[in-house]
Parts: structure tokens; C-alpha cells; sequence
């Protein structure tokens, strides 16, 4: 018997579990299959997600980390959306018939705060630039991720007639966000976040990783000392705003976590070194990042690079090409 699985594919013990996943999980008794995948399962409980996935997959405040030992399948096969799921104490009952134990799982809880100090304005500035130029050449760049080529000091655009469809979209729309933050004007941000919400494709749509991105770092910043114009009205509209039907779930659940400061390890890990570390860490973490679905983590990385040049009171100067 191989460690870790009792009966072939029956029983499965987590590594790690995240502290969202672990209260949701300790304040409700059942739940359903939300959505299946080949290596991640979502459980739609009355608290809200949980996602069962793979160990070598990121630790993440809603993820539940299997360890798969050699030979073993992950337990995806057999499950239909809308069937029943069953939580007794520290074990996870899928209808499949495969029980996941968390209780000796490590509990993944971020606090944002830093190790260090934050660094001076020129430090910062550096970093974004080491993060910046890794993703225009490592991402993909066929959600929002081009933008990110827009933003190199003191850029000078004459045209966004061949930005792809997602990004032509989305530019104007960034850029009166931008300007409703540093205005401080609540409504304005409100509807600015609505009209940016699920615009792109995806499970996690374009815009969105964007905006999660953004109000992570933004919220790091802050928890460690930093002031962040307009902070405040972006956290507000993404807990307030009726992201529900504009979205898919799963997004709108990495979009609340983000509000909160909480972020999944390997975007977590970058925003400490963007801050208090040095441009070879930073390009080293942003490879990470990028490295996350298929423009996921390119999006996320232009979110970060926004909330960079809100925190340092910068302009993105995507505003050349909003005309």
C-alpha cells in the first residue's frame, strides 16, 4: 500500500489546504460539485469555493492540495456538476467515492506582511521595470498582457489600432478607473470596476486577473505602511459592486480574496520581492507568475505592474492611447 492512499483512488490525504478552504469547510456539512477539470475540482459550499487540486499545483487561499503518490489518478473522473458532497470533520466525501483528509494538510494563510521594510521610491521603481520587461518577453500577451508593453518610462504612442480585441477593449476602461482612483470618487470607481469585470477570455477572465493583481499589491502595500490614493474605493467596489452574473465564480471569488490582501503563493512571493527585494528576485518570482494557465499569469503580472504606479503615485500612461 502506497503512502498517503488507502484503497487505490478511495481515500487521498491533502498536503496543504488553505485557510479560506479550511473555515468554509469547518462551518458547513455538504456541498455540490461546481465544476470539474482535469486537474482541479471545484466545491460549491454554503460559505462558498473550495478547489481540490493537484500538489504540484500553487497553494492558494481556496485550494485543497492533494498528495498524489506515484501511479495514483487524480480523483476527477466520475463526478458530475450539481452532485452532492459531504464533510465530516476533517475529511471530504466526494460522490465518487474518494474521501480527501485535510486534517494534517499544512494551513496556507498569507498575512501580507512583510519581512522587510518597504523600499524607497527609486528601489521600487527599478523592480517594476525588472517585472515589466521579464513579461514582455516571457507572457503571453493575448489577453491584456500587451499593455504591459505600454508602460516603459516615458513611452510614446502614436497608435492602439493593432491592439488584439480584449485589449483595445479594456484600455479606455482602465484608464477612467485610474483616474476615479486618484479622484477618490467612490461612485466613479464603482462603475469603473463594473465595466471592467469578466472582459476577456477564460475561467478567469482577462480583466479580472488584472484586477486582482492590482488590489493585491495595492492591499500589501498598505498592510506594511504604504499609502495608496483611492485604495479604499477600489477594495469597497470590489466587495460591493454585484460582480455575480458579470463573472465567472471562481473569479469572483479570487477577486474578494485579493480585496482582502490574499493571494495565492507564487503572486504573494512576487509582491514581497517587488517591495522589499531586488530586481533579480523579482524576475525570478515574475517567471513564476507567468507561468500560471495561459494568460493568467501575464494578466495578473499588468495588474501588479498598475498597482506598482498607483502606490508610488505614478501614471500607467495608457491614457496616450485612450483617445
Amino acid at each position: 500500500m502506497k503512502a498517503g492512499v488507502e484503497s487505490a483512488e478511495s481515500r487521498i490525504i491533502a498536503s496543504s489546504i488553505g485557510e479560506t478552504a479550511l473555515t468554509r469547510l469547518s462551518t458547513t456539512r455538504d456541498g455540490t460539485v461546481q465544476s470539474v477539470f482535469e486537474r482541479a475540482i471545484n466545491i460549491q459550499l454554503q460559505g462558498g469555493l473550495v478547489s481540490i487540486v493537484t500538489e504540484a499545483a500553487e497553494m492558494g487561499p481556496l485550494n485543497i492540495n492533494l498528495r498524489l503518490p506515484g501511479g495514483s489518478k487524480f480523483p476527477a473522473s466520475g463526478l458530475a456538476v450539481d452532485a452532492e458532497v459531504r464533510v465530516a470533520g476533517s475529511t471530504l466525501k466526494l460522490p465518487n467515492g474518494t474521501t480527501v483528509e485535510f486534517g494534517s494538510a499544512r494551513t496556507y494563510a498569507p498575512r501580507g506582511r512583510l519581512a522587510y521594510p518597504l523600499l524607497t521610491a527609486d528601489k521600487l521603481e527599478a523592480n517594476l521595470e525588472a517585472m515589466r520587461s521579464t513579461a514582455i518577453r516571457c507572457g503571453n500577451l493575448a489577453g491584456l498582457g500587451e499593455l504591459i508593453g505600454l508602460m516603459a518610462p516615458k513611452t510614446q504612442v502614436a497608435s492602439f489600432e493593432r491592439l488584439n480585441l480584449f485589449s483595445s477593449a479594456a484600455v479606455k476602461r482602465i484608464v477612467g478607473m485610474e483616474n476615479a482612483l486618484r479622484a477618490r470618487d467612490t461612485r466613479a470607481v464603482s462603475e469603473a470596476v463594473g465595466g471592467i469585470v469578466g472582459l476577456g477570455p477564460g475561467l478567469t477572465p482577462s480583466s479580472d486577473d488584472m484586477l486582482a493583481g492590482l488590489v493585491l499589491l495595492c492591499s500589501v502595500f498598505a498592510k506594511n505602511g504604504g499609502r495608496v490614493l483611492g485604495r479604499g474605493e477600489l477594495v469597497a467596489a470590489l466587495e460591493d459592486t454585484p460582480i455575480t452574473g458579470k463573472t465567472t465564480t471562481l473569479s469572483s471569488e479570487f477577486l474578494k480574496q485579493a480585496a482582502m490582501g490574499v493571494g495565492n503563493e507564487p503572486v504573494m512571493s512576487l509582491c514581497a520581492a517587488l517591495l522589499t527585494q531586488g530586481p533579480a528576485s523579482v524576475e525570478t518570482k515574475t517567471n513564476r507568475v507567468l507561468s500560471a494557465g495561459e494568460t493568467s499569469g501575464t494578466d495578473t503580472v499588468l495588474g501588479l505592474c498598475l498597482g506598482m504606479r498607483l502606490c508610488t503615485g505614478g501614471s500607467s500612461g495608457l491614457e496616450l492611447g485612450s483617445a
